[in-house]
């Protein structure tokens, strides 16, 4: 299957909470699954997660450029602002 999940809501209104329960819903030992989010709320098992750091070149298009060179089943894309 293939798709796209957008969540979008206010702070504090459970966006990251969510999409995590999401993720470890679909969650199987063959999948694989990268985050790439700004920051890390939560560590997940299992699951790879990075961390964008703009001072070093590594922000949201370069990370993306990046996972998806490493052929995931699942992308994560955490809080843009």
């Amino acid at each position: 299957p293939n798709g796209m999940i957008i969540v979008t809501g206010p702070t504090g209104s459970g966006k990251t909470t969510t999409l995590y329960a999401f993720l470890k819903e679909i969650q199987k030992p063959e999948s694989k699954i990268i985050t790439i989010e700004d920051p890390i709320e939560y560590h997940l098992k299992g699951i790879s997660q990075t961390q964008v750091n703009p001072t070093k070149g590594y922000d949201f298009a370069n990370g993306l450029r990046s996972i998806m060179r490493q052929d995931p089943d699942v992308v994560l894309v955490g809080n843009i602002k």
